[in-house]
């Protein structure tokens, strides 16, 4: 988080924001909206992203919003399965405005199918940022994680509630530049407004 702390500090010199982050216990449960196995097919991802969900919208969000500001809009981001999680959490909220899915773990067991069947809930932001050799992988599984990024931007475009949404291919793998990634995106969801 310090390193994204670092690049919102340069790229939003400008802007007046509240960003509040918070901590999970178990990556793979609080962060997966579903039971799913991991590309060696061991049962890690134990689907308690639902009950992050909850807290979000009956304690965090509430609460933020009553101490600090009503009006500023609920912007979610996230790396890696924060990032899955981050564009599930749109889809299934409407008090989220904008999502900004770095790496996101798109290449999950049901993502295809689930994007394919929800629009989302109010009009939103969306940007989506992938590292060009992510897709590059012997892991047959995770290899499939370019080609979900692509279905995801053109659904997102069809999607009436989008006001607007980037894709954003970057240098690198997963791991390259991830604060770095993650402080883009959010700079991008603060310009829309």
């Amino acid at each position: 988080m310090s390193k994204t702390l670092f690049y919102l500090n340069r790229l939003c010199r400008e802007k007046n924001f509240t960003l509040v982050a918070y901590y999970v216990n178990d990556w793979n449960a609080e962060f997966s909206p579903w039971e799913a196995r991991d590309s060696k097919g061991n049962k890690t991802f134990s689907g308690k992203g639902v009950t992050t969900l909850k807290w979000l919208e009956e304690k965090c969000i509430p609460y933020v919003k009553y101490h600090i500001s009503d009006e500023a809009p609920v912007y979610l981001a996230g790396y890696s399965l924060a990032g899955l999680f981050s564009i599930w959490a749109m889809y299934e909220n409407h008090l989220i405005k904008g999502v900004a899915c770095c790496s996101g773990s798109l290449w999950m067991d049901g993502w295809k199918e689930y994007m394919e069947k929800h629009t989302a809930k109010e009009n939103v932001y969306v940007y989506l940022s992938l590292g060009g050799k992510e897709e590059k992988t012997s892991d047959s599984k995770m290899a499939r994680v370019g080609d979900r990024f692509r279905e995801q931007e053109k659904l997102l475009k069809e999607d009436s509630y989008v006001k607007d949404s980037i894709l954003e291919w970057n240098k690198g793998g997963h791991f390259a530049d991830s604060g770095k990634r993650l402080a883009k995106g959010i700079t991008w969801l603060l310009s829309q407004n």
